[in-house]
């Protein structure tokens, strides 16, 4: 029975964007899944429990911490904990590790993973529920394998990208997709008709995990259209170094502070009607990243906020 590395990530202060944050960084160090342990103030500041009715709780059961259970096959325990402190501003966390026993883990984990509507018509969906799934003929499903835990659009970041991209694509587009994850950005600008994609992450396993998961878009015909014609492909690449390919847009999901590092790489590549279209952002992070952008020479078209976090959409300045 395989073993599993167990983190309990305990968090003194219960913020819901905090926490979810947190989750974030555990995903994005490498954890298999992240699960919620304890979290009775946490639910009570959160506006989605999903249609269930909170429970009366006592007010001691208040003065425990919030946890998160991350779950590592080979992790490097240093180098997780100081991933997660460097982007949390807050120091109350606590780390604990433990080995554990995988039990019924995937099943338990499949069963956590239901299909999930970004829009009206785009619908991320667990692979293994391909089958059993009804959907409209307008609607347009993107399959993943999120037990690869790279972006499974569940979170409210990849939910803002895939609203942006189906607002301001008209077909034809020319998209890079920074920081690419499991690629579902990229599927989901190949499934509104663009003509060309390319997904970069500096992670080589997050690579890994979109090549994978493109294989599972066998149902796309248009998606199957770009791979035949070499026109859909993801590599290993810091931020938009090296490139120099043109875009009509460019999507990115990841940090504020690396965000900030990608406008002067953007800039020379998008076309002059083009999209930024930026995500990964903290409301209290949001004009720390407008501010940087304005002074890149772009300019603010779209804010959206969902669950205290932001997608940001701009456009190049216009010369004077």
């Amino acid at each position: 029975m395989t073993q599993w590395i167990q983190l309990k990530v305990s968090l003194d202060l219960k913020d819901p964007n905090l926490t979810e944050w947190v989750s974030y960084q555990l995903f994005e160090a490498g954890a298999q899944g992240v699960d919620l342990n304890y979290a009775y103030d946490y639910l009570e500041g959160h506006d989605n429990l999903f249609g269930e009715i909170p429970l009366e709780v006592k007010d001691t059961d208040r003065q425990h911490s919030v946890e998160l259970l991350a779950y590592f096959e080979d992790p490097d325990q240093a180098q997780v904990e100081k991933q997660v402190q460097s982007q949390v501003d807050q120091t109350q966390l606590h780390f604990t590790w433990t080995q554990v026993q995988e039990e019924n883990w995937q099943e338990k984990w499949m069963a956590f993973y239901q299909p999930e509507f970004i829009s009206r018509y785009l619908v991320i969906v667990p692979d293994w529920m391909r089958y059993s799934l009804d959907l409209k003929a307008d609607q347009i499903p993107i399959f993943l394998d999120p037990g690869v835990a790279f972006g499974t659009g569940n979170h409210p970041t990849t939910q803002l990208g895939g609203q942006a991209l189906e607002i301001f694509m008209r077909g034809g587009e020319r998209v890079l997709d920074v920081g690419t994850g499991s690629g579902i950005l990229a599927f989901i600008a190949a499934s509104l008709g663009a003509s060309q994609v390319a997904g970069f992450d500096l992670d080589p396993q997050a690579v890994a995990s979109a090549q994978a998961n493109l294989t599972l878009q066998n149902h796309n015909s248009l998606i199957q259209d770009l791979e035949a014609q070499g026109k859909i492909r993801f590599a290993v690449n810091d931020l938009l170094a090296g490139v120099d390919q043109r875009a009509d847009i460019i999507v990115a999901n990841i940090l504020p502070h690396i965000l900030v590092n990608l406008f002067d790489q953007a800039y020379p590549l998008l076309t002059d009607q083009g999209y930024l279209i930026l995500g990964g952002i903290l409301e209290e992070k949001a004009d720390f990243v407008i501010q940087a952008m304005d002074q890149h020479g772009f300019k603010l078209v779209q804010r959206t906020d969902l669950k205290g976090w932001v997608g940001l959409v701009a456009q190049k300045k216009e010369e004077a």
